[in-house]
């Protein structure tokens, strides 16, 4: 059903723009979430970049986290190689502070705005929590590292870069808490919107605000408005984090993702707690589950596509086409990682976590999250740097210019 499924998307994709078949190539980079963990993205884009500093992208895709480095990538007017170095040195001066408020009175007001909401048997409370924390200076950080309108918050740089030819288009998605669909924005020339089961994409422009909602983590950061409905972190309903990029027109991906992998069945099976479970460790695996799994799930569909049509002669396929496919994935366990800085957390936010079990658990997913330390967000750059330069043959050849 799964394999019917991804057929059928491809061909509508290829029929939708007639132009496909005379773009050979067109590359497209697909960044997942994962909050801080965002960051092994921007070592693996400059390893990139430092050997390709002129490389221009058709397509740029991101969800939650990533769609802070999607804007970014997509709004600069520098070469590749500039946009890779500003958005490095955009994390390298993110601190906790720069995304929520951190303050003792904020976090106990927000704090005790929940808790009497809970025990309020459904009223309406004056002045209801809207997240556990305040992502108002997140806000003004994106504001002015992406350069938007003062008024609108409107990424000015995608529209000037689409203008010039310099990429094709750009998606951020969110999910809709209100209508309860995955929505990719989309903005470029000749884009047409798509509606699936649970998924649209919609035509706009791309603002502060899309890229907020994108990465507002679910229950612990707000939800933003868009277009009249509540939105939320894109991780949550996108069950295809590919198809964006297919609905694009993309013919290449390059896939980076934060979940890490492990190596054998024996460490994917090492208990990562003793005794019972803290709520921690349980929003780790929903975590996992909602946000970084499925990406995985997706390239397994697209490579059994693409093997079904390698067995198909090419004018039997009914215009179905091959999807080229590049996953990148840590080489390290970033929440394993997060565990070493931990102490180095504010003292409030610190105390608040403990109390969740972040100090029971040796893999810290759901910590990582929120790891917005500048110590911890350097070492995920650097191993994204590793990674990329073991891989070195394969990300030119799969880059290179067709």
């Amino acid at each position: 059903m799964n394999v019917a499924i991804r057929c059928w998307r491809i061909r509508h994709t290829a029929s939708m723009f007639s132009s496909v078949e005379n773009q050979p190539g067109r590359l497209a980079i697909v960044m997942s979430g994962g909050g801080a963990r965002a960051a092994y993205q921007v070592g693996l884009l400059q390893t990139l970049a430092k050997h390709r500093p002129d490389l221009e992208l058709d397509i740029v895709t991101g969800v939650s986290a990533g769609a802070i480095n999607a804007a970014h990538l997509a709004g600069h007017p520098g070469s590749f190689a500039a946009a890779t170095d500003a958005l490095a040195a955009l994390w390298l001066g993110l601190s906790t502070d720069h995304v929520f408020r951190t303050d003792w009175p904020s976090l106990f007001e927000r704090l005790l705005r929940s808790g009497l909401q809970l025990i309020s048997g459904g009223r309406r409370l004056p002045g209801r929590p809207r997240g556990m924390v305040d992502t108002e200076p997140l806000r003004c950080f994106l504001r002015e590292a992406l350069d938007a309108e003062p008024v609108g918050g409107v990424l000015t740089g995608i529209r000037e870069n689409l203008a010039r030819g310099k990429l094709r288009a750009v998606a951020v998605t969110t999910s809709s808490y209100s209508a309860g669909t995955s929505v990719t924005w989309i903005e470029g020339e000749e884009i047409a919107p798509w509606r699936r089961s649970h998924r649209v994409g919609i035509r706009c422009e791309l603002s502060v605000e899309h890229v907020m909602a994108s990465s507002s983590l679910p229950l612990l950061f707000p939800s933003v408005v868009l277009d009249g409905q509540w939105h939320g972190d894109g991780g949550i309903r996108q069950s295809a984090p590919l198809s964006p990029a297919v609905h694009l027109g993309a013919q290449r991906i390059l896939a980076i993702s934060t979940r890490h992998k492990s190596g054998s069945a024996a460490a994917a099976n090492t208990p990562m707690i003793d005794g019972y479970p803290p709520p921690a460790q349980i929003a780790g695996s929903l975590i996992n589950a909602l946000f970084l799994d499925l990406l995985d799930a997706d390239a397994l569909r697209l490579e059994r596509v693409n093997d079904l049509l390698a067995r198909i002669p090419e004018e039997r396929r009914d215009g179905l086409r091959p999807i080229e496919l590049l996953l990148f994935r840590p080489s390290q366990d970033l929440g394993a990682l997060a565990n070493d800085y931990e102490p180095q957390l504010p003292r409030g936010f610190r105390f608040l976590t403990r109390g969740l079990g972040t100090r029971q658990t040796r893999s810290n997913d759901f910590l990582s999250l929120v790891m917005f330390q500048p110590d911890y967000l350097q070492q995920l750059i650097e191993l994204g740097r590793a990674d990329a330069e073991k891989r070195l043959d394969e990300l030119l050849a799969f880059t290179e210019t067709r």
